[in-house]
């Protein structure tokens, strides 16, 4: 984290050598010592905790923008161009569970559609013929529409997930906070980044404020 702080749970335990502990373990202070925000620790330590979260999904993400591993096959970085977000950078990131998967097959599917049952539709039609499908073209329009189109957005590097979001400052990556698709949280969470990054990384009231 950029600035030391005492962190407090709400029976008033001091909590700040165990966040510390974590970000270490993670490798997030590894990947980026001095450029990662409390708000982003206390993020992954929630997220970790709640069982709704892998860190290591985000740490990843944040070793390929520094260079340490090869892009993922998630969507490239993003800048924000809309208030309240505008002029930070976002990276989607792997999000556990079923809803993730679920979106990346809907979203691939509307790309992609189902190419072996068009084909076999548009064979028909060219021949001018009455077919039927059989069992092995059910089959394959199964698979082209779970395993076939999951590969093709993954080889693509289109998936997308939730949002690592982050600043840029004289050529390096401040790492700020967690963020959602969901622009209706998007409020909450500038007055998040304006209360605790800020304080952390002074650049950021002036870079949010000309954006």
């Amino acid at each position: 984290m950029a600035t030391k702080a005492k962190l407090t749970a709400p029976d008033g335990a001091d909590r700040t050598g165990e966040i510390e502990l974590f970000a270490e373990r993670i490798g997030l202070e590894r990947a980026a010592s001095g450029r990662y925000s409390i708000l982003l620790t206390l993020g992954l330590y929630g997220g970790f905790m709640s069982g709704q979260l892998d860190p290591g999904a985000v740490v990843h993400e944040i070793e390929a923008l520094e260079g340490a591993r090869p892009p993922t096959r998630w969507k490239p970085p993003i800048q924000n161009k809309h208030p309240p977000l505008k002029g930070l950078w976002h990276k989607h990131y792997r999000q556990p569970g079923m809803s993730s998967l679920a979106l990346n097959l809907q979203m691939a599917l509307r790309r992609y559609g189902l190419p072996h049952l068009e084909a076999k539709v548009a064979e028909a039609q060219a021949a001018g013929e009455e077919r039927y499908f059989e069992e092995d073209d059910i089959k394959r329009a199964v698979h082209d529409a779970v395993i076939g189109n999951y590969e093709r957005r993954a080889a693509d590097q289109a998936m997308t997930g939730e949002w690592l979001l982050y600043a840029q400052f004289e050529g390096q990556n401040y790492y700020l906070a967690l963020a959602t698709h969901d622009v209706t949280t998007h409020d909450d969470l500038r007055r998040q980044i304006d209360l605790l990054c800020c304080q952390e990384f002074p650049f950021l009231a002036e870079l949010l404020q000309s954006a």
